[in-house]
């Protein structure tokens, strides 16, 4: 069994780490494509998400998240759809067929779309609830399906009435700001689930009915802040595996936990580059090998740095023999032992 198997005292397991994960890398498509069986949302694939992983990009391009629901209403369709339309990110904009504005008197009159009311089972009424919550807005409804909007924020021009009026249109008026879209998804055991483009777990967790134990979202930042660092770990350790699994080829979990323990040993989550784990080795040699070479040795003769090269990198560098495999280990003998060895008489 893989599990079963020790690393051996010496072994070279960084680089072995880096060429079991590299070599692979180098064959990978450089492209993205849509995940099966979730209609309409698009996730990072293939070496661009393996770049965003390894970077520690603070936002990854197409943020998702799977959001499993309590025992008692995950295989009731009806109470899924109600935690789903409390869940999808809707705009204002997104309820209206048109609208007329007056920048001069400062109104802004909006015809709502009764079928897309329908759809997200809201009625006019609370869309004026809504953004009569907003300062600076008299909001009056004219009928079911026009609401009129009057802006009085002070020193009122026509730049201002404008601006004030695309942040209306662009306000949230049901869900969860950043959910741009979600779907109901169903597993082999009939129970539902909700997937979504866009993720925000601090605001899912407080909806009823979400199970917070068992979310799930690809942004590892976000995680690291809900859950902590050993969730984030995991999760970039996940997501490097499954990336490199969906590509078609098959490397141990070992290397890729390396990696992400590296990354996350210090208690937050640093990249493997120069603004990372590789630029913030202690010896200066390491450093400069890497990348910016003057720019280290430079700071080093400034600041009076020493290199105790006890490293690989700054080994090879100077020609030395580096501390793995049977360079790792040394042999001494007493003085006492030596006199009772023999010399060999010669012949």
């Amino acid at each position: 069994m893989e599990d079963d198997i020790k690393v051996v005292p010496g072994e070279a397991v960084g680089t072995i780490a880096a060429q079991s994960i590299g070599e692979p890398g180098t064959q990978m498509v450089l492209k993205s494509f849509h995940s099966a069986g979730i209609s309409s949302i698009i996730t990072t694939k293939g070496l661009p998400r393996i770049i965003e992983l390894v970077d520690a990009r603070k936002k990854p391009k197409a943020p998702i998240m799977e959001i499993r629901l309590d025992k008692n209403i995950e295989k009731k369709y009806e109470k899924v759809r109600e935690i789903w339309r409390k869940i999808e990110d809707v705009h204002l904009s997104n309820l209206i067929s048109s609208f007329d504005e007056d920048l001069k008197s400062g109104t802004l009159v909006l015809h709502l779309d009764k079928e897309k009311l329908g759809f997200y089972e809201i009625t006019g009424k609370t869309v004026a609830s809504r953004l009569s919550k907003k300062e600076d807005l008299n909001v009056s409804q004219e009928d079911g399906e026009t609401i009129k909007i009057k802006f009085r924020g002070k020193g009122k021009t026509t730049q201002t009435t404008r601006t004030a009026f695309v942040n209306v249109l662009n306000s949230t008026v049901i869900g969860v700001k950043g959910i741009l879209k979600a779907s109901i998804q169903q597993n082999e055991d009939e129970t539902f689930y909700i997937a979504t483009s866009g993720s925000n777990m601090e605001e899912v967790m407080k909806i009823e009915g979400v199970d917070q134990w068992h979310l799930y979202s690809n942004d590892i930042f976000e995680v690291l802040r809900v859950y902590g660092v050993e969730a984030a770990r995991n999760l970039i350790a996940h997501e490097l595996s499954d990336v490199i699994q969906e590509e078609g080829f098959t490397v141990s979990f070992r290397h890729i936990a390396l990696v992400a323990d590296a990354m996350t040993f210090t208690g937050e989550i640093k990249s493997v580059g120069r603004h990372g784990v590789a630029g913030e080795k202690e010896s200066v040699f390491a450093r400069a090998a890497y990348e910016e070479t003057v720019k280290h040795f430079t700071n080093a003769s400034v600041f009076g740095e020493r290199d105790m090269l006890k490293g690989v990198a700054e080994n090879i560098l100077i020609g030395k023999q580096i501390g793995l495999g049977t360079g790792r280990i040394k042999l001494a003998i007493k003085k006492e032992d030596l006199k009772k060895v023999k010399p060999k008489k010669e012949q």
